[in-house]
């Protein structure tokens, strides 16, 4: 297993994973996953670091997190693993090495959004040292038509 950078080369895997997962969907008028644009842009600036897991050559899984230095914060946007893979350290392998690129970059906090009713998401984020919050309702404004389905 290789934890390594994303490139521009992983675009069209990473797009395909994450639109495999309907619990990334924010809601019925928001698009399921990055569009392939954003996620160019994210991989060419280094504030936004996005890595990938490997194994035989194969994307298995990705973190996808986004760096403000000006604030010393980022926001864990997104992660996941193949179900063959799970269970097995990958995702807890993605999240420190996500961990230590932020450190690197002199974050000094991090944060994410969780679906409240997802255990298995909280408990691996809780089991890796995050805090759980109270409660959180997610409120969004789509400021541009090309963000919707």
């Amino acid at each position: 297993m290789k934890i390594r950078d994303a490139t521009l080369q992983d675009v069209n895997e990473i797009v395909k994973l994450g639109g495999s997962v309907k619990q990334f969907q924010t809601s019925k008028e928001v698009v399921t996953f990055w569009p392939k644009a954003i996620l160019v842009d994210c991989i060419k600036n280094k504030n936004n670091p996005i890595l990938v897991a490997e194994d035989n050559k194969q994307i298995v899984g990705f973190i996808i997190s986004n760096y403000t230095p000006d604030f010393k914060k980022a926001v864990i946007e997104n992660i996941f693993v193949k179900s063959g893979y799970r269970r097995n350290g990958v995702g807890t392998t993605l999240l420190n090495s996500l961990l230590k690129k932020l450190v690197d970059l002199k974050c000094e906090y991090v944060c994410l959004l969780c679906d409240g009713e997802n255990d298995t998401a909280i408990n691996f984020y809780i089991k890796n040292r995050f805090n759980k919050g109270m409660t959180c309702v997610w409120l969004d404004s789509i400021l541009d038509k090309s963000f919707k389905k």
